[in-house]
């Protein structure tokens, strides 16, 4: 009895840089994933969002961003479209910046515009307590040498 040849596909072994073996191992188990499977996974959201019409999440990195605790709006565009509600927003650090995505990011209600300017000034005010905190830690750490 012959095989259906639409059935059998070619099977290729692809083989990453050596640089990369250890974080696709680190990241793999972080995910509780076979290492070919995460792999897998990887590639296949990369090419089904080149595939994709509009945007796409990429399931693995979903995943990823879920369990590591990562903000998932940090891209610029994104960042655009706040400034057209608060133009002072382009003018927030980095990490002022972390702080008010990961606000919006869990954010249960709707949305309103005082509701962002809200988490505008509470993600300000988180910055300014980090600052704060590690002026404090610097001046500890000076007085023990």
């Amino acid at each position: 009895m012959a095989k259906n040849p639409e059935k059998t596909r070619k099977r290729i072994t692809l083989v990453p840089r050596l640089d990369l073996i250890d974080r696709i191992r680190e990241k793999s188990e972080l995910l509780q994933q076979g290492t070919n499977n995460f792999a897998n996974l990887c590639i296949e959201g990369i090419l089904d969002a080149k595939d994709s019409q509009g945007d796409y999440e990429i399931p693995i990195l979903s995943l990823y961003n879920r369990v590591t605790g990562k903000t998932f709006l940090t891209s610029k565009a994104v960042m655009s479209i706040v400034a057209a509600l608060v133009p002072e927003v382009y003018e927030i650090d980095r990490q002022e910046q972390k702080f008010l995505m990961e606000l919006i990011n869990n954010n249960q209600g709707r949305m309103t515009t005082e509701t962002f300017k809200g988490y505008c000034k509470l993600a300000q005010r988180m910055n300014m307590e980090r600052l704060a905190r590690e002026k404090e830690l610097a001046k500890l750490e000076n007085r023990k040498q």
